[in-house]
């Protein structure tokens, strides 16, 4: 798998309270990311947006044995360990990283999350879910207690099946997660303006923490 550079949006290094990453979708492109940066318009956050060559970050189904999405899960894992330890390099804080991503993408930050619990500032899954079946429900340690979280996803989504979207729920709570949650009945799989809403919440949420008392 090849991981380009990735894209940078948002506040200027200088500027910025808070770092987003935010992984694309299936067939995505950081573009798409972009764009939905600019939908959650949160001043003073600056936003990463990997991508990996062919828009995919694991090459099977959600519904497949974890198995058969492996090299290519352990290399997204990787490199999103990467990119965090390179903003701690350059003086950025654990507790204003907030990990993100939506559908394929939130998957893999949701799978990155119970493998690298720690107290980062919080984290964004838009309709996502575990793929390691074997982790739901499993306390993935303690790093993430108290740290927020944002999940959504939708009754109606045959690519992100709700249950998995609860599994997920369920295993960062085990951790001590913070979840504030949105199951939608009647969602197609997509963005709705209501987590957009919930996401630059979030957000706003990272910077005053993150505040000098």
């Amino acid at each position: 798998m090849a991981f380009p550079e990735p894209l940078e949006a948002g506040a200027d290094w200088a500027d910025a309270k808070a770092v987003a990453i935010l992984l694309h979708g299936h067939g995505q492109t950081p573009e798409t990311m972009r764009d939905l940066a600019a939908e959650i318009a949160c001043p003073q956050v600056r936003y990463i947006l990997p991508g990996v060559e062919g828009g995919l970050w694991y090459p099977k189904n959600l519904l497949e044995p974890y198995e058969d999405n492996e090299p290519a899960l352990k290399a997204a894992i990787a490199h999103y360990l990467a990119i965090i330890e390179s903003l701690k390099a350059r003086g950025v804080e654990q507790d204003r990283i907030v990990p993100g991503g939506y559908a394929q993408g939130a998957c893999v930050t949701a799978e990155f999350l119970v493998r690298n619990p720690r107290s980062y500032g919080g984290a964004i899954l838009l309709t996502g879910g575990l793929i390691d079946v074997a982790a739901i429900g499993r306390r993935p340690g303690s790093g993430l207690l108290a740290v927020p979280v944002y999940i959504s996803g939708s009754e109606m989504d045959a690519i992100i099946p709700v249950d998995r979207v609860r599994g997920v729920i369920k295993t960062l709570q085990a951790g001590g997660a913070l979840i504030r949650s949105h199951v939608f009945t009647d969602r197609a799989h997509e963005i709705s303006p209501e987590e957009i809403f919930e996401a630059r919440k979030l957000l706003e949420d990272v910077k005053k923490a993150a505040e000098p008392l």
